[in-house]
């Protein structure tokens, strides 16, 4: 029970006990570095891709293999405009902390974010429980919920 307090309430050690998830698939390409990071061959790689109904890896945008051992896809699309500074929503706020590190990958600064959550009606960032870049370069904001007393 400590653990699971602990994995809840900071994300350090939650990266320490869990890992991150890892991208091994970016831009139809695979990441052989990243494969063998998360210690998978490409024989394992294309049986995860099959067991989501993806069977040509030229359909993959990006696979990412998360901190549970599944595999999260993103598929290719004809109609998919790709966003090459955004090439996935990307969390940039949680439990009120803003994540720094994914914020320069995308070339923001901080206060664009700040002024993004000024639109959405927010004034500090601790009122927000998660917030993430969309592929179109909006933020998608979820406020932590107020105690009912």
């Amino acid at each position: 029970i400590l653990m699971e307090f602990i994995d809840m309430k900071s994300r350090t050690m939650r990266k320490i006990l869990d890992g991150n998830p890892v991208v091994i698939v970016q831009n139809g390409k695979i990441l052989d570095r990243a494969l063998r990071k998360v210690r998978l061959d490409i024989d394992a790689l294309q049986s995860m891709l099959r067991q989501q109904n993806v069977f040509s890896m030229k359909d993959v945008q990006y696979a990412i293999y998360e901190t549970n051992g599944q595999l999260s896809v993103l598929r290719k699309s004809d109609t998919q405009v790709e966003n090459p500074r955004i090439p996935l929503a990307t969390q940039v706020i949680s439990d009120g902390n803003i994540l720094y590190e994914n914020l320069e990958r995308l070339k923001l600064t901080e206060s664009w974010l700040t002024n993004e959550l000024k639109r959405a009606g927010v004034h500090a960032v601790d009122e927000v429980f998660y917030a993430e870049v969309q592929q179109d370069g909006t933020l998608y904001v979820d406020k932590k919920e107020r105690r009912v007393h």
